[in-house]
């Protein structure tokens, strides 16, 4: 008797080996997907930080009207005053929740103009008030503001650093 064709044994010995084929390619595609998201992130944090600090530091080294000091509201707003005493506020505001959209946002609000930051959204962002620090020596009129920023999903967190003399 000459049967062609596949044993029961056979087929199942088949399906499995496609089975197992195809988990791990899945598992490495989904690895791939996370180091790729990560990175995204990181790079539209740092990306954020950089903008943000370039155009601040543009009103601060304003040849015109240099930016001369930085005045202490309270601890989420500041003001930035120029040598002419004009006053560019700086807010810092954590997980409002916006009502159109039932979102949270963190960001920053520099001359009345919002910043937010990558991923506040989904409530990713803290910022660590007790580390942004004010500081003024009025001895030689330095003066210097950090905000100290943390994603969940990265192991660093992120600095906007400003010094004003």
């Amino acid at each position: 008797m000459n049967n062609k064709g596949f044993t029961t044994i056979e087929l199942i010995l088949t399906m499995l080996l496609v089975v197992i084929i195809m988990a791990t390619i899945t598992n490495v595609t989904y690895v791939y997907r996370d180091r790729s998201d990560y990175e995204q992130t990181y790079t539209d944090i740092v990306n954020y930080k950089n903008s943000l600090t370039r155009i601040i530091y543009d009103d601060i080294l304003n040849t015109a009207d240099p930016v001369v000091s930085i005045n202490k509201q309270t601890d989420y707003y500041y003001e930035l005053v120029t040598r002419n005493n004009v006053r560019i506020p700086l807010k810092i505001v954590i997980d409002t929740k916006d009502t159109t959209t039932n979102k949270y946002t963190t960001y920053i609000e520099y001359n009345n103009i919002i910043y937010e930051i990558p991923g506040s959204s989904d409530r990713l962002i803290t910022l660590d008030i007790t580390n942004t620090k004010y500081e003024s020596d009025t001895t030689n009129g330095m003066y210097s503001l950090d905000i100290i920023f943390h994603h969940r999903n990265l192991e660093n967190d992120f600095r906007i650093h400003f010094v004003v003399t």
